[in-house]
């Protein structure tokens, strides 16, 4: 099958995103405006592509599928998640292991996260299949749904329920829409389609400037910034459909065929030129020259060793799960 470029570009602008905002965490250089910006946008676009993808995809028609299609999924997403928990914590893997199930930010927490919507999404299309019946697919979304929010909600944190709760909506979202692509692309014109995208992106950039996009204060603030990261997605996602074929482009789309290489990698080594944890302002010229480095050396190294890995079938399957 041959690879659609304009989403391997937005999952390559969502990994760029996502390795610029670590460096300025982890070395403590965020801004309270360029940074809003990123966390809005990065990983909502990964949960909108996965979505996506999901929905334009081959539906899961028997319990054979169902089960492979879970197995693959395991493969590809928790076992490079558990693996990596074990060498990042290999003197005390069993405490780390505990800790992550209650808090998945703890690690790697996208690849758990994306794989229970996923997961989800499947036995949903199970449900479908043997019932032959389409409301039931809608049946078990919006009961998956009540359940995330019902433990959002009592405070559980078992799987991490405050982050499947921001999450969810973006990728039940795009697996309807890529579900419906083509009759929603056919009913709403395209200079409408545009003109609301790059609109929505002007509102981001808006918001980012007056409002606090990163600290969840309570459930009004949150419908706020998932809103704010929706329309700067619209707007990143319809920049690259218009976005001609040119050399950036495809830069940014090889890169996006190394994401999960990339995600579980680089940011090991985002502070490896900051061993005395010197605070840096992000718009100084020694900080900017600062993060500049950092940045480049950390994805030197990132190449390096994925460059390593991809080349032992061992190391291969148990840290990228190929």
């Amino acid at each position: 099958m041959e690879r659609n470029e304009s989403l391997d570009c937005l999952k390559g602008i969502a990994i760029f995103l996502v390795m610029f905002g670590h460096v300025q965490v982890h070395n403590q250089m965020t801004d309270p405006y360029l940074y809003d910006v990123i966390k809005s946008l990065q990983m909502p676009l990964f949960f909108l592509i996965s979505g996506y993808l999901a929905g334009t995809g081959t539906k899961i028609q028997s319990c054979e599928q169902y089960r492979e299609r879970v197995r693959k999924r395991a493969v590809s997403y928790l076992l490079p998640f558990f693996s990596w928990l074990v060498v990042q914590h290999i003197t005390f893997v069993p405490l780390a292991i505990k800790t992550v199930l209650f808090q998945l930010d703890y690690g790697l927490w996208f690849l758990p996260v994306l794989f229970l919507f996923t997961w989800m999404a499947y036995t949903a299309q199970l449900v479908q299949a043997m019932t032959k019946k389409k409301w039931t697919f809608r049946f078990v979304i919006l009961g998956d749904g009540i359940l995330i929010l019902g433990a959002y909600l009592a405070g559980v944190t078992l799987l991490s329920p405050s982050l499947l709760i921001v999450y969810f909506p973006f990728y039940i979202g795009a697996y309807f829409y890529g579900l419906h692509s083509d009759i929603i692309q056919k009913k709403i014109p395209y200079k409408l389609q545009r003109t609301a995208a790059y609109g929505g992106g002007i509102l981001l950039l808006i918001m980012a400037a007056a409002l606090d996009l990163v600290t969840v204060t309570g459930m009004t603030m949150l419908a706020v910034q998932m809103l704010a990261s929706l329309l700067g997605c619209m707007a990143v996602i319809r920049l690259v459909c218009d976005w001609k074929g040119t050399r950036i482009k495809s830069g940014l789309a090889f890169m996006g065929r190394y994401t999960l290489e990339i995600y579980v990698i680089h940011y090991q080594f985002d502070r490896v030129l900051n061993p005395h944890k010197i605070v840096y302002s992000f718009w100084s010229v020694e900080g900017m020259l600062y993060f500049l480095s950092a940045f480049a050396v950390m994805s030197m190294i990132t190449v390096v060793l994925i460059w390593t890995i991809n080349r032992i079938p061992l190391f291969r399957f148990l840290l990228f799960g190929k």
